[in-house]
């Protein structure tokens, strides 16, 4: 059986992406496949797939990680390594002569996201960004394989790895389907709004709390989850809070993957607010969006790449101009004609059973990998 390493010391055992989709997918085709993850409980889950442990370290600890993963290397043996992570891509040159095959995993835009970094000095993010570029593309081409959300992505990369796969975080539909929403936030009468994700202001957190501002306190709800991206912003936010916001916005702290469900099914709209910046100019695949429509929410979101021509093409929400003025107009649009919002709902969860679902797409990293460990020596996979 080949042996499948999925490599993070950033995300939770619970990424959708990396556990849900991509080894619950691989471990049902046949891999023996394991997660590498801070918070991994050791133990092999009814899907077959092992979270491993590392240890949780902050942002500036994780290189200490390195001597783990090494260790981990060594006993397991993988005929893969997959990682999900660009610091990780340093591993490739150490590693490339004992694991057979190595995949860089891209989730996001990186070197854009980097140059946006609120925890790097304004004046040298440009220059990380452009130093993280060249030190992506030369370190991801020792690789057998790369696979990315978004086509566009592959722009930041050489020829090399020539072999490639698109994987689009569209949410596994199944595990949507006949949620049954939390009664305490279900209750109330009110238009109730829902995100979850990285609480950040690239991703809208404090325009959110500008639209709240301006709508009254017995027309629109928000619940409002996940986690702060900087302390400042998690500052500012309870401070609001405190100074008048908390008859209408309500903090979930950070929702599990297998709760999700529950949480959005309790909403009416989901929102998806992010604001102009150079990682949105580009398309992307929002995956809060599609986790919302396969709930049957109506959908509330910024006019950008791989938003609003979507949610348009659907019918299955309202996209507005970017900034408070575009999302206050938006909410006061469904508040206007709430009749609307289940049959919006209706459509965009069918447009994820036809088009926007894992199930849709699972097949394409299955094709990946086959292609991928094509060749390996029965010597290489004992």
């Amino acid at each position: 059986m080949t042996r499948v390493l999925h490599l993070s010391v950033v995300h939770e055992p619970d990424d959708p992406r990396i556990y849900e989709r991509e080894c619950r997918s691989l471990a049902q085709a046949g891999y023996d496949v394991t997660f590498l993850v801070p918070g991994g409980d050791g133990r092999r889950d009814e899907h077959d797939v092992l979270r491993a442990p590392l240890p949780k370290r902050g942002r500036s600890a994780r290189w200490m990680s390195a001597v783990d993963v090494a260790r981990h290397l060594r006993d397991r043996r993988p005929h893969v390594l997959h990682v999900h992570d660009p610091e990780l891509l340093t591993l490739f040159p150490a590693v490339r002569a004992f694991v057979p095959r190595l995949v860089y995993d891209m989730h996001e835009y990186v070197p854009e996201q980097v140059a946006a970094k609120p925890y790097i000095p304004a004046r040298i993010r440009p220059c990380a960004g452009r130093a993280t570029a060249v030190a992506q593309r030369g370190l991801a081409a020792l690789g057998d394989g790369a696979v990315v959300v978004v086509d566009d992505q592959f722009a930041a990369l050489d020829r090399r790895p020539a072999l490639r796969a698109v994987l689009p975080n569209h949410p596994r539909l199944s595990r949507f389907l006949d949620a049954e929403p939390l009664p305490r936030l279900a209750g109330d009468p009110r238009l109730k709004l829902i995100y979850v994700g990285s609480l950040s202001r690239n991703r809208g957190c404090a325009l959110m709390l500008d639209v709240m501002e301006r709508l009254a306190a017995d027309e629109a709800l928000l619940y409002l989850g996940g986690t702060f991206a900087s302390l400042d912003l998690d500052a500012e936010v309870h401070a609001r809070l405190a100074g008048g916001l908390a008859d209408r916005v309500e903090l979930l702290g950070r929702v599990a993957p297998a709760e999700l469900p529950r949480y959005l099914a309790a909403a009416d709209v989901v929102w998806v607010p992010s604001v102009s910046s150079t990682q949105y100019a580009h398309p992307t695949v929002p995956t809060k969006l599609f986790e919302g429509m396969a709930v049957g929410l109506a959908a509330l979101v910024s006019d950008l790449p791989g938003r609003g021509a979507l949610v348009r093409a659907e019918d299955c929400g309202v996209a507005v101009p970017v900034g408070v003025e575009g999302h206050l107009a938006g909410v006061c649009r469904l508040l206007a004609d709430r009749e609307a919002l289940t049959a919006m709902g209706a459509r965009g969860r069918e447009a994820v059973a036809r088009r926007y679902s894992w199930e849709r797409a699972e097949g394409d990293l299955i094709d990946f990998y086959a292609e991928l460990c094509r060749g390996l020596s029965g010597a290489a996979r004992g």
